[in-house]
């Protein structure tokens, strides 16, 4: 063979081998960059919270002392998100799942700086409320996760208690007298589950009957958050509050310090998350003159097809309280009600 040949193809396959172990350096690189994604996602950081952070608000930290009450805009949806004197984080409820409302309850929660959440409170199972959770508690976790008693073939509440098994949440059914405690001796707040009373029989009531009801204090405000409940479950709620004058709803709990009276007050009440959406069939007469709050606050959608909030509720809390200030989610987007140590609060929200 000619010697200049000879070269030549020595050349070529001296080309082509380098090509050949530029490949396969590429091909371990890749490997090894994918395993390392993998290991992060795995244990360090879930490689789905990267888009969270793009939707993230902008939000002034929680001051020392203060507990706030977020009510995130979820559309014709609810969620909650509640950050206690202590530090401890509650979400109560987490939208419908879909995309806008998933962007918004993680975002809220990124902003807030949850590592995982202390509590997530699912009130009833409807998709409005149960949607986006699966979502929450497998990207941020959970400590303790209440659920219904019955989920009612819920999709998304399966799906969500499914979920908080899987994250090493300890799961509890919600039921009259659960509680939270928060802060010190000298200052605490509580949460203390009114309804639902009992454990029903599974069928006997509806999704939106058999949702929890909690109340809420600290420094000396209180507050009402009623889920989907009706007025009938109202009602109930209130005559067997008027007839032992609060004692039913009286319980002995044990903090850190020893134990702690929580004794519920529903006259007068500075706060009130309106039932169902604003809906007409909650926020009865009975509840309106009993509670009289001061600011009532409603999570619903803009331009929904149900009509919420409907001027029903509204108009029996501005009868019996004229002064009363409607919050609502559809014309404000979230809104943000703050309690600092010496009782003062303050409501803001982010606009639409």
């Amino acid at each position: 063979m000619r010697k200049d040949v000879r070269d030549a193809a020595e050349r070529a396959a001296g080309v082509k081998k380098k090509c050949i172990e530029g490949k396969a350096i590429a091909c371990i690189a890749l490997v090894f960059l994918l395993a390392a994604l993998i290991v992060v996602d795995l244990f360090a950081f879930p490689l789905r919270l990267v888009w969270v952070y793009a939707y993230m608000p902008d939000l002034p930290a929680r001051r020392e002392g203060e507990m706030r009450a977020h009510f995130v805009d979820v559309g014709q949806g609810d969620c909650t998100i509640v950050e206690f004197p202590g530090g401890e984080t509650l979400m109560i409820d987490g939208g419908d799942g879909s995309t806008a409302a998933q962007q918004a309850v993680l975002g809220w929660s990124a902003a807030l700086g949850v590592d995982a959440y202390d509590y997530i409170l699912l009130t009833h199972p409807d998709t409005d409320h149960a949607g986006g959770l699966e979502e929450v508690v497998s990207l941020f976790g959970a400590e303790t996760v209440f659920l219904p008693q019955f989920l009612q073939g819920s999709t998304a509440a399966e799906k969500f208690a499914a979920a908080a098994g899987r994250a090493g949440a300890q799961v509890r059914t919600s039921r009259i007298y659960e509680y939270i405690l928060s802060g010190s001796e000298e200052n605490y707040a509580y949460m203390l589950f009114l309804a639902p009373m009992y454990l029903q029989e599974q069928g006997d009531v509806s999704s939106n009957d058999s949702s929890a009801v909690v109340y809420l204090e600290y420094a000396g405000r209180r507050m009402l958050l009623t889920g989907d409940a009706s007025a009938a479950v109202e009602e109930k709620l209130i005559l067997d509050y008027a007839v032992t004058e609060g004692e039913a709803f009286r319980f002995e709990a044990e903090a850190e310090w020893g134990a702690v009276s929580l004794a519920p007050r529903l006259e007068e009440l500075d706060f009130l998350k309106m039932g169902h959406h604003g809906s007409s069939g909650s926020t009865g007469k009975a509840l309106a003159a009993l509670c009289r709050p001061r600011e009532a606050f409603v999570s619903c959608g803009t331009g929904n097809g149900y009509g919420h909030p409907n001027l029903a509720g509204i108009s029996n809390i501005l009868a019996v309280r004229p002064d009363a200030n409607i919050w609502r989610t559809d014309e404000l987007g979230s809104i943000t009600l703050t309690v600092s140590a010496d009782g003062e609060y303050t409501v803001s929200y982010t606009g639409k």
